[in-house]
């Protein structure tokens, strides 16, 4: 716990939102005023913005959810094992899209779900009432998200603006670096490749920060479309110094001589005018060709050279000019004006085979919880329900889920302890609101300074509020019933903590080979047919797995691992490439660039290819050379270079004349 002026801040907020919020609940006739605090524990952040947005997707979802719950209990009112039936299969649904739903929407999903079992499972016997409990409990919490809202509104706001700013100029400074490294030869270290992937690990999470930066007052929105705009550009731009990299790699001593001095020039014209570019990178191939090797050969790979420098001075270039412009620095010209409006954050792919998974790891235990409870007729049994199938939705999507369940399942033993002290011993000697608040201030107030750095606290906070009855006249639950309530929510969690292995391998090590596997068959889609969409879709999925494999593995053990990330990108862009223009081909070429395709797709899940791919490709390259000059040529080429490159490295090259 830190004791620090925004901590105490946030607790004083949170604990005066949660206090006005239930005496208006409790001056109106809200049945159950208790659930306003119990929001506010939830939706209070240290930031506005995401405040703002918990607060929208909240409201949203609970809504939702109390509509489907009135409309499945308008259909199985008859019949109650069909009403929580239907329950467990819609709130299943809403939590698997909340898994799908990579960025701060997903939270009104859940929400969704966890309003459908709170209203329909425990009322399921009297569908008769169940009217009145929705409105009640959406009542309860619009009016706490409302309350809280205002309050983290007036009593100084912080706004996401700094933290995004800080982010962007560390990925500025990061990337200036590896450009550097590129253009100065330092190719050989295998580290300064994790240390490109983490890049990417980070710019990618920009995505996740604007669900909340778009609710956040004090960033105009326009900050938000350059932002995405330097992300798109920054997401290009790893990959292109890694290709460039990898081009200088495998260049001979006699042919980093002649382009070395170019490169140096290339370096320090970072940030400058684009018309200085052009003139470089045509000076680039322009120059003599080295007399150590194939002309046709390096005349590819120069080629391959110039335009990756071109790709990335431009780059570089547009990300400087919108990031003056972010600082107010610089007007941008129309046409990149025109592309800041419609930049959007780069999309995080929904993982469908992990949600299906949880999907059935969450019936399972939703069925055996309900048979347990039906079987046994418990009076607490719909809390183990609850508390069982909301800890596989929320914590199940992890590598291994155990330890944050049973992370979950400390937590709730220690907030029914917390509040145990509070029923038994503070609430009694509350007569009046003045001694009820002083009370209250006693229970809330230092965990909510706890809150402010661990976000469990407030998990601590919700999940023992929302376990007591807490009225304007407060009278405590009865001892046995209180120790009751809690074996059965931790019955709930213990046995998701059971079940979550059922339907899926457990492990990081595991999620890293699902992860190649999808790498691969994603290659293998693209050798059969691919369209631009295709190609950019698939950069983008790729570059999306390479965040979510690096996050599994540091610098030290996974070096080597690390360096061989971006090669698979690169050979799935060269694959979706040539696929594209092959069609362009004729004669031979068409046959071997066909019969090279097929190759891929035999040999893409060895972890070593085969001499009889490295043929392939050469004689790809041969046919290529030898038919008649035509518009793709240059591309098909420059592929074939770069799988060649991506499959076997610094091996012979190849030999226009064999």
């Amino acid at each position: 716990m830190k004791l620090t002026p925004l901590s105490l801040l946030f607790s004083g907020k949170l604990f005066l939102a949660s206090m006005v919020a239930f005496v208006i609940a409790d001056r109106i006739g809200l049945p159950k005023p208790y659930w306003c605090i119990v929001t506010c524990c939830v939706v209070m952040n240290p930031l506005t913005g995401a405040v703002r947005s918990k607060a929208v997707y909240r409201f949203t979802g609970t809504a939702c959810g109390g509509i489907i719950a009135l409309v499945l209990a308008a259909v199985f009112a008859s019949v109650p094992v069909l009403l929580v039936i239907g329950a467990g299969i819609g709130a299943t649904a809403a939590f698997v899209c909340s898994i799908l739903e990579r960025t701060p929407r997903g939270y009104g999903y859940g929400l969704l779900g966890v309003t459908l079992m709170l209203v329909a499972v425990p009322g399921a016997s009297h569908a008769e009432s169940m009217f009145d409990t929705a409105v009640a409990r959406v009542s309860e919490i619009g009016l706490g998200i409302i309350v809280a809202t205002i309050v983290d509104s007036v009593i100084v706001p912080r706004s996401l603006g700094p933290t995004l700013r800080r982010r962007l100029h560390g990925w500025l400074t990061d990337i200036e670096t590896l450009m550097n490294d590129a253009f100065s030869g330092r190719s050989d270290h295998v580290v300064s490749e994790h240390g490109r992937l983490k890049i990417i690990a980070d710019i990618t999470a920009l995505s996740t920060l604007t669900g909340q930066l778009r609710y956040d007052p004090m960033v105009p929105r326009r900050d938000v479309q350059l932002a995405l705009a330097i992300q798109q550009r920054l997401l290009r731009l790893v990959p292109t110094l890694s290709a460039i990299t990898s081009r200088l790699a495998v260049s001979s001593a006699a042919e980093l001589a002649i382009v070395r001095p170019l490169l140096e020039e290339a370096r320090q014209q970072l940030g400058e005018d684009t018309s200085g570019h052009v003139e470089l990178v045509e000076r680039m191939r322009h120059l003599p060709l080295a007399t150590d090797g194939d002309a046709i050969w390096s005349g590819v790979m120069r080629g391959a050279l110039a335009d990756l420098m071109a790709d990335t001075l431009r780059l570089w270039s547009e990300v400087r000019r919108l990031d003056a412009a972010l600082d107010g620095r610089e007007m941008l010209e129309p046409d990149l004006e025109r592309k800041v409006r419609q930049a959007v954050p780069f999309p995080l792919a929904p993982d469908w085979s992990l949600a299906l998974r949880i999907a059935g790891g969450i019936l399972v235990a939703y069925a055996v919880l309900c048979g347990f409870w039906w079987a046994t007729g418990w009076q607490y049994g719909a809390g183990a329900v609850l508390l069982g199938t909301v800890a596989l939705a929320f914590f199940g999507s992890g590598d291994d889920p155990r330890p944050i369940i049973a992370k979950f399942g400390l937590f709730t033993t220690l907030a029914f302890a917390a509040v145990g002290i509070l029923s038994y011993g503070l609430l009694p000697l509350a007569q009046d609101y003045p001694t009820f608040v002083i009370a209250m201030g006693l229970f809330m107030l230092p965990l909510g300074i706890w809150a402010a750095s661990n976000p469990m606290a407030l998990l601590l906070l919700a999940l023992g509020l929302s376990s007591i009855n807490l009225q304007g006249a407060y009278s405590p639950m009865d001892f046995g019933a209180y120790l009751e309530s809690m074996f059965a929510d931790l019955f709930g969690i213990y046995a998701a903590f059971a079940l979550c292995s059922l339907f899926r391998t457990l492990g990081p090590a595991h999620t890293v080979a699902r992860l190649a596997r999808q790498e691969q068959d994603d290659v293998i889609r693209l050798s059969r047919r691919a369209s631009n969409y295709d190609r950019d879709a698939y950069i983008n999925r790729a570059l999306d797995r390479i965040a979510a494999i690096t996050l599994r593995f540091g610098a030290d053990t996974d070096a080597r691992q690390s360096a061989r990330l971006l090669n698979r990108l690169r050979i799935g862009a060269s694959v979706a490439r040539l696929r594209l223009v092959a069609l362009s081909l004729s004669g031979e070429a068409r046959i071997a660039a066909e019969d090279l395709l097929a190759e891929i797709r035999r040999q893409i899940r060895r972890d070593e290819p085969t001499p009889t791919l490295l043929a392939l490709i050469d004689r790809t390259l041969t046919a290529v050379h030898q038919q008649a000059p035509h518009p793709d040529q240059h591309v098909v080429l420059r592929s074939l270079a770069s799988l060649r490159i991506g499959f076997f490295g610094p091996a012979t090259a190849w030999a226009s004349n064999p």
